[in-house]
């Protein structure tokens, strides 16, 4: 992170967009545990990182990883181009309700917010490490190569790590939120797709006797068939339209025009 006069990151950004980038990362919602539902989150940590034209927030654990970014029109980064830091969700969320309209976020030694317009300003620490930060440093890197309109992959399907994706799938939003609504009232948090014959289907099963699976309406579709299940939050993080990338039993990665979420998937079946 930045520490001195100027190397240090300032971002101007209005409070709500910066509230609402830092809380989607966080990825609260319903886990599987076992034959029940939890409440849960990745880690109370993001990653914080900004260039000139984006501010980024990234987040983990052990199964996930997610993103998302927000376009930034008044950075300083001083002369090294991009900055980083590491901030505590909840913490910086709380001090940022004591603020509206546009602020400044100061990120030096200690995370300063100060009102634009008035005189409020808060002081917030920040954290030395992400406690999955390999992980983070592994989406940093997807993140880089992707691009939603051209995508610097060319006509190769990603790499993530050792996995080679065989199927790429775009799918509108509605359709995905559609699909993890159904497949929520099973209330297993656990979703299959399985896209086999250019058909995707998307289903949730507790029991032969409780269970949900629905069709998803495609745009385009290319690659092998493929079958992947895995647990936890994903349609309501999942924002515009969705490229799916799917392998056998691989991670499962979505991507959207500013999202990226990566699931490893549920093999206790």
């Amino acid at each position: 992170m930045f520490s001195n006069g100027d190397e240090r990151m300032i971002i101007n950004i209005e409070t709500n967009q910066i509230k609402e980038l830092i809380e989607s990362v966080a990825l609260k919602g319903k886990y599987n545990s076992g034959d029940v539902t939890k409440n849960g989150q990745l880690s109370n940590y993001a990653h914080i990182r900004c260039d000139d034209e984006y501010v980024y927030a990234y987040n983990a654990d052990s199964t996930t990883i997610c993103s998302a970014r927000l376009m930034v029109r008044d950075v300083s980064l001083g002369d090294r181009g991009v900055g980083t830091a590491i901030i505590d969700i909840e913490k910086t969320v709380k001090y940022l309700k004591g603020f509206s309209g546009e602020v400044s976020l100061d990120f030096g030694d200690y995370l300063t917010i100060t009102a634009v317009q008035g005189t409020a300003i808060g002081k917030v620490p920040l954290v030395s490490e992400h406690p999955h930060s390999a992980s983070i440093n592994r989406a940093i890197s997807l993140t880089t190569d992707i691009r939603s309109e051209n995508p610097s992959w060319g006509d190769e399907l990603p790499i993530f790590g050792k996995t080679q994706y065989e199927a790429e799938i775009v799918i509108p939003e509605e359709e995905i939120r559609r699909a993890g609504d159904g497949c929520d009232v099973v209330d297993i948090a656990r979703y299959k797709f399985d896209y086999e014959d250019e058909v995707l289907t998307v289903s949730s099963s507790k029991s032969v006797t409780e269970a949900y699976s629905t069709e998803i309406e495609y745009t385009i579709s290319e690659g092998d068939s493929a079958t992947v299940e895995f647990n936890g939050q994903f349609a309501k993080f999942l924002k515009g339209v969705v490229r799916l990338y799917l392998k056998d039993d691989a991670p499962i990665l979505f991507v959207t025009p500013h999202r990226l979420l990566l699931k490893a998937p549920y093999l206790n079946r």
